[in-house]
């Protein structure tokens, strides 16, 4: 879709394009109206120049749009109005920066001028006030402008002119460019923060990557094909983010440098709402009502009945799945059937996989004299939150999640002894933080880097390990552990390795099942290790990996020994659970 009026495009012969910004404020003034053709606002806004592109066909006249100094003939000047009492060196932006939507916008506007005037897209022909001198050899003064992007301030004048040309090029070639088909957007509050550029995209919430950054004031330290690295102010250590590209495109050219990613991530990267939850240790919430995502600390969802008399209702997270609402409000996961959808009718397999965040289900109605009695040793949905109460406080939000999901594959397992569910989530607790880190944090660190090639765990192609890193609650890793639980579970793994990490009942079964049967490590599993005869939680870390003698750096204590303390804690509460009267 055009966003330049026809009737502010002239027919006559234009051969170059030369972009500024005002340095004014983010309105156009009547001054900025006088020098350029089109002007983009701080909104992504047109406003037309006072002068038509034609009156630059010629300057002898002396009516026309001075942009550029002894280069205005045959030359449409393009500016964003923006970074008033902005200095180069040191950067400052002033108070009214350049924005990601003015960059984006005057790209758009280059590329349509482009394509009506047949002006090729070269350094000669499509460049900034700041590289005119450089390219063209003729004098600017001093001239910078727009060669610094506020949001990427350390990319040199000349990789902002290359990566300006190369999002030309891409809207041009996309004709409709990359609103083609947008995604639907949503609201979002992280904390008391509302961060622009939220979209629903292949089932999952999505946040625009440089909105976050400016947002909550990090700074984009590096990106690689599928992950960007974070500064912010929470931890010394960087925080790492996987991101897809929105467009077409969207994926990263295997030639790309490191500048030109980080550039693709400003202008078409979206990083996973829950990924980043993850990371501020804050719960993720939706409303339907306000299509709005709140990141942040705040009550979750009352079960709330509609009626005198009718079944409780239950509005659905993202995140949520049936097995994991039935097993935290009814006591058992595989009370899923009996939750109603929106109809009335009950859940089949395949209805209960298309659950959409903002729905409704209906929980079965139990009156208190009614209610069964558990029976069972596994934690009724009472017990849960004394487990949570020994997860660490920062990702309690996180365990109050994954701890009923675990438990109610326990059940599907037959596993009941409690020393048995102990040890699972006190894995699921070390191994991903009880669910926070659902995906492996990619540095990458030596280790990780050792990860390619690797034909212990089947990384015999180029790119397999990063692509087979750890995920899920027990961060299985390598293609071949990815190959064994797609025959398994009947999945496509290999080709779709992030269900592991979207998909917390498909977590919980790798987590569950593996360790009872020994899927890690031959030989090594529950039954090994843990019966009602023996607690043996320091050797159990055997079941997952031999590495119970290692201490890791910051702490005492070898990994054996404190995955054993946490099952400890887990197996005091769940005894306790078990002593409570039943009636």
């Amino acid at each position: 879709m055009a966003i330049i009026s026809r009737e502010w495009m002239p027919n006559c012969a234009m051969k170059r394009i030369v972009c500024h910004w005002t340095a004014g404020a983010h309105k156009a003034s009547q001054v900025d109206q006088a020098a350029y053709h089109i002007l983009i606002e701080d909104d992504g806004g047109l406003v037309r120049g006072t002068h038509s592109i034609e009156d630059n066909v010629s300057t002898r006249d002396g009516r026309y749009a001075a942009h550029t100094l002894n280069l205005n003939t045959g030359s449409i000047g393009v500016s964003v109005c923006c970074m008033a009492n902005a200095r180069e060196q040191p950067f400052d932006p002033g108070p009214c920066p350049m924005t990601l939507k003015q960059w984006q916008t005057m790209a758009r506007v280059v590329a349509e001028l482009c394509q009506f005037y047949h002006i090729p897209v070269t350094p000669q022909t499509v460049l900034g006030h700041g590289e005119v001198e450089r390219i063209l050899a003729v004098r600017q003064k001093q001239k910078w402008d727009p060669m610094v992007l506020p949001w990427s301030p350390t990319m040199s004048k000349a990789e902002v002119g290359d990566a300006f040309r190369h999002l030309v090029a891409q809207y041009i070639e996309n004709s409709t460019g990359l609103d083609e088909e947008q995604p639907p957007e949503v609201r979002v509050v992280i904390g008391k923060r509302e961060i622009p550029g939220g979209i629903i995209a292949n089932e999952e919430f999505y946040l625009k990557a440089a909105a976050v950054v400016e947002g909550l004031k990090w700074t984009l330290y590096n990106a690689a094909p599928e992950v960007i690295v974070l500064g912010t102010d929470m931890k010394d250590e960087p925080v790492y983010l996987s991101y897809m590209l929105l467009g077409d495109p969207d994926e990263v050219p295997e030639d790309a440098t490191e500048a030109e990613i980080v550039t693709l991530v400003n202008h078409r990267g979206y990083v996973a709402a829950r990924e980043l939850a993850a990371e501020l240790g804050a719960p993720l919430r939706w409303d339907e009502a306000s299509r709005t995502i709140t990141i942040g600390d705040i009550s979750p969802p009352a079960v709330v009945a509609r009626d005198q008399g009718s079944p409780p209702q239950y509005t659905i997270k993202p995140g949520d799945t049936l097995t994991a609402i039935a097993a935290r409000l009814l006591g058992s996961g595989s009370r899923w059937r009996e939750i109603l959808g929106e109809d009335g009718a009950p859940f089949t397999d395949a209805r209960a996989r298309r659950l959409r965040p903002g729905s409704v289900v209906f929980l079965p109605a139990v009156s208190p004299a009614a209610a069964p009695v558990h029976t069972s040793p596994l934690p009724s949905v009472l017990d849960v939150d004394a487990l949570v109460a020994v997860v660490p406080r920062d990702i309690r939000s996180f365990a109050r999640d994954s701890i009923p999901i675990i438990l109610a594959e326990c059940g599907e397992c037959g596993i009941v002894q409690p020393a048995q569910i102990a040890y699972i989530l006190a894995t699921s607790e070390h191994e991903s933080k009880a669910g926070r880190f659902m995906v492996e944090l990619w540095g990458p660190t030596p280790a990780q880097r050792r990860y390619e090639g690797r034909s212990d765990l089947g990384n015999t192609w180029p790119g397999d390990g990063f692509r087979f890193r750890g995920r899920g609650y027990v961060q299985i890793t390598g293609r071949d552990n990815y190959a064994t639980w797609s025959k398994r579970l009947n999945l496509d793994l290999v080709g779709n390795p992030e269900i592991v990490s979207r998909n917390p009942d498909i977590a919980a079964k790798i987590l569950v099942q593996g360790m009872r049967d020994g899927s890690f490590r031959p030989r090594h599993n529950l039954e090994r290790y843990i019966t009602t005869d023996k607690q043996d939680f320091f050797n159990a870390r055997e079941i997952i990996n031999a590495d119970k003698h290692t201490v890791d750096r910051g702490v005492s204590a070898n990994r054996g020994e404190r995955i054993a303390k946490i099952a400890h804690s887990y197996l005091d509460a769940l005894n306790a659970a078990q002593q409570k009267p039943t009636a």
